[in-house]
């Protein structure tokens, strides 16, 4: 797996952008539009921020969540809300094709199975044409959580978490979606996150984000989190 390693989570967030940036024009050139999946957390935002500066074909690219955590619409628990705050002002706001994760349903079951059939609509394919994953200090990653039965799942693209997690019940892209997209693209910034990703480039079973797919895969990260990679 690729590794390419910067002085601060700052330049980590601006190449993340770059990367997707690159990724969006090759793709929009070949195809004619472009998938992308995002997570949450401190730096993707600031990437996200970053890429809504880049002068790119907006309306050509379409923009999934990997996960959510159930919470009402606008609560700062939600990636989707952290989301419009990084866009908000810029162009994206009513250029970018995004399909938020339907959380509030009254079944949720039916909104994951609906969440899967977007994305095998605007697709094409079934398959994202990038992925874009953190790591949690547990080895979490999206919202695939040590000890839980999402886990587990082989016969769903989009499933929910069987307990609360962190105080939230999450929807989540599983394994199965994640590791036939095209490209995954890890951001890992944070001294706190020196062993799990050391163990990510080991592929330690033991921890979610070690079973997920490697040969299609790039890292960004700091040093900060590099220092324990052997």
């Amino acid at each position: 797996m690729e590794i390419r390693t910067f002085q601060s989570s700052n330049e980590v967030a601006k190449e993340a952008a770059l990367y997707i940036a690159d990724s969006i024009r090759v793709h929009i050139a070949k195809k004619g539009f472009f998938t992308l999946a995002i997570s949450g957390g401190r730096t993707p935002w600031e990437m996200i921020k970053e890429l809504a500066t880049q002068d790119l074909p907006w309306e050509k690219v379409f923009l999934f969540q990997v996960d959510e955590r159930v919470a009402p619409d606008g609560h700062p628990d939600r990636n989707l809300t952290q989301l419009f705050k990084s866009i908000e002002g810029t162009s994206l706001m009513t250029r970018l094709n995004i399909f938020p994760m339907h959380v509030i349903a009254e079944d949720l079951e039916e909104a994951c199975a609906e969440y899967s059939d977007n994305i095998k609509r605007i697709t094409e394919t079934g398959k994202f044409d990038l992925i874009h994953l953190g790591i949690g200090t547990d080895g979490h990653t999206a919202s695939l959580v040590p000890g839980d039965n999402v886990l587990e799942v082989q016969d769903k693209d989009v499933a929910l978490t069987n307990d609360p997690y962190q105080g939230r019940q999450r929807m989540t892209l599983t394994y199965p979606l994640i590791n036939q997209a095209e490209k995954i693209l890890w951001v890992i910034t944070g001294e706190e996150k020196a062993e799990m990703l050391s163990r990510l480039l080991n592929q330690d079973p033991s921890i979610p984000a070690g079973k997920v797919a490697q040969g299609h895969a790039i890292i960004l990260t700091e040093e900060a989190a590099a220092v324990a990679i052997n």
